[in-house]
């Protein structure tokens, strides 16, 4: 008899804790159906009803702006004079600061006498030697001789040609040197909105450095990374719901502009987690987004409307496929199911049961 009861309060036991797990369950998904309680015993119940199913891959990631463009020094110079500031707006053509270009032009100057030199001297050179080819001309009395003077006019040619390369390389110097010239105002390449690379503007700058950038405010996108269990899932177009952490409030919309066909490379060449792979999601504009802000989205893989569904929790699985516990006037049954898009709350049924049905969670 103590057997007995140590039994069924060992079943007892089980029936309570599974069932508040069950309520605990339903309570954290609140787009899950609520149980019901059988009134053939203490197991839950819960409905076949028609619903709107979907399925999501959720993502973290930081907005950008898809088109920025970066405003390079064009030499290595004092700023002189600042036309913009940083967030202006500015369009194309327009003067954003200026450098000091003393030292380029006395560069320009100092070079460009320096080719007109080289080129008189080699017109000199020139006709000197033709004046003394034409006095000195006679026959070569020996061998030797001859192959003196070819040994000469051929050392003159390679001095020649060598003269004319030095001159080209120097005309290529001076046009590139007249070309930054050109750009001691630097103009804005694009039209947009203009940020400095630093926190204030540059007093001095570097040849190559990278004084600012011109962003397109208007187009804002969002990189993330999914794992290799995810990324077949996902495909370019599809739709997504975006919040914003800092503003929980505030919903963001976009779609899946591009998923990468390869994994990043791991920064641990030893890394052997699942592959990353870069994921890229356009967003509609905000007047609250802007780049940098931390992301959540949840990207829609599937879509369903008006299906017939059941609590995931209430579906099992064996050796012959998925089944529920349906509810009938004869009592509990095992009943054979065919699913279709599952969920972590949902799942649709596809064969088996109809719509109101009971299944029961044993």
């Amino acid at each position: 008899m103590m057997r007995k009861k140590k039994t069924w309060l060992y079943v007892a036991i089980v029936v309570l804790l599974f069932a508040i797990s069950s309520l605990l369950y339903v309570q954290s998904h609140p787009g899950a159906p609520k149980p019901q309680v059988s009134p053939s015993g203490g197991s839950l119940t819960f409905k076949a009803e028609k619903q709107d199913l979907s399925n999501t891959v959720e993502v973290k990631g930081k907005s950008s702006y898809v088109k920025e463009t970066i405003v390079y020094a064009p030499f290595s110079a004092d700023v002189t004079q600042w036309t913009v500031s940083d967030g202006m707006q500015v369009n194309k053509g327009n003067p954003l600061f200026k450098l000091d270009d003393k030292t380029l032009r006395e560069e320009i100057a100092q070079q460009t006498a320096n080719m007109r030199k080289s080129e008189l001297e080699a017109k000199l050179k020139t006709a000197e030697q033709a004046a003394a080819a034409i006095t000195g001309e006679k026959i070569a009395a020996n061998e030797g001789e001859a192959l003196q003077r070819f040994t000469k006019t051929a050392s003159i040619d390679v001095q020649e040609e060598l003269d004319q390369v030095n001159r080209s390389i120097s005309g290529a110097q001076l046009e590139t040197k007249r070309n930054k010239l050109a750009q001691a105002e630097a103009t804005a390449p694009e039209s947009g909105i203009f940020l400095l690379a630093g926190t204030t503007k540059p007093q001095k700058v570097t040849e190559g450095e990278a004084v600012g950038k011109i962003v397109d405010v208007s187009k804002l996108q969002m990189t993330t990374s999914v794992g290799e269990y995810d990324v077949f899932r996902i495909q370019p177009g599809m739709s997504v719901q975006v919040n914003i952490d800092a503003l929980k409030q505030t919903k963001l919309t976009g779609k899946v502009e591009k998923v990468s066909k390869f994994p990043k490379a791991a920064a641990n060449a030893n890394d052997s987690g699942p592959a990353q792979f870069e994921v890229v999601i356009s967003l509609d504009t905000h007047e609250n987004l802007v780049a940098g802000l931390t992301l959540t989205a949840m990207i829609e893989t599937d879509n369903k409307k008006n299906v017939l569904t059941v609590s995931t929790i209430v579906v099992q699985r064996d050796k012959d496929g998925y089944y529920v516990m349906l509810e009938t006037p004869q009592g509990v049954v095992k009943r054979p199911i065919k699913v279709g898009l599952e969920t972590a709350d949902k799942t649709e049924v596809l064969e088996g049961l109809q719509e109101g049905d009971t299944v029961v969670l044993q």
